[in-house]
């Protein structure tokens, strides 16, 4: 695959990545359940995405509450799913800066492929640290989330391909 077919792709995931994101941010906030993601005893979005671990400070209370570190509980509100709208619009603009000359945050195109590079580890050490949260403490799988996290997981192997 040539480099601007994989910079098309790797636009097309973070587009999709946008949308599940954006559709978690609505399920986080809107006070009714959620008709499409609950499926069964082991399929809810509103289970999931209300918890307190789908937010910033969610990873205070597990290291706290779940793992008995002695931490102070912070209030930070912030849905998780903005961490990952925000990343993605990030990656979507980044792919478009490489097709340019100019730099964009004073990154070159090798400095911002290794940027997109240590992003998207970070991204997959925190799925994986979310799924771990879905599959052992709230017994409980959000279908958004399994869906952003193949999306993050798609988008990992575009970005370690692409070379400037």
């Amino acid at each position: 695959m040539g480099q601007q077919k994989r910079l098309l792709w790797i636009r097309v995931i973070a587009v999709l990545a946008l949308i599940f994101s954006s559709l978690l941010i609505y399920e986080h906030f809107k006070t009714a359940p959620s008709e499409f993601c609950n499926i069964g005893n082991k399929l809810d979005c509103g289970v999931v995405n209300k918890s307190p671990y789908s937010n910033i400070d969610g990873i205070f209370y597990f290291l706290n509450i779940d793992l008995g570190f002695s931490v102070p509980l912070i209030d930070f509100p912030l849905p998780v799913s903005v961490l990952g709208f925000l990343t993605f619009l990030f990656i979507l603009i980044s792919s478009y800066k490489l097709n340019s000359k100019k730099k964009f945050l004073k990154l070159n195109k090798s400095q911002l492929i290794k940027t997109l590079k240590i992003l998207m580890i970070l991204s997959i050490i925190f799925s994986l640290y979310l799924l771990y949260i879905e599959k052992f403490i709230l017994l409980m799988y959000c279908i958004y989330c399994i869906i952003l996290d193949i999306l993050i997981l798609i988008e990992t192997i575009l970005v370690f391909k692409l070379k400037w």
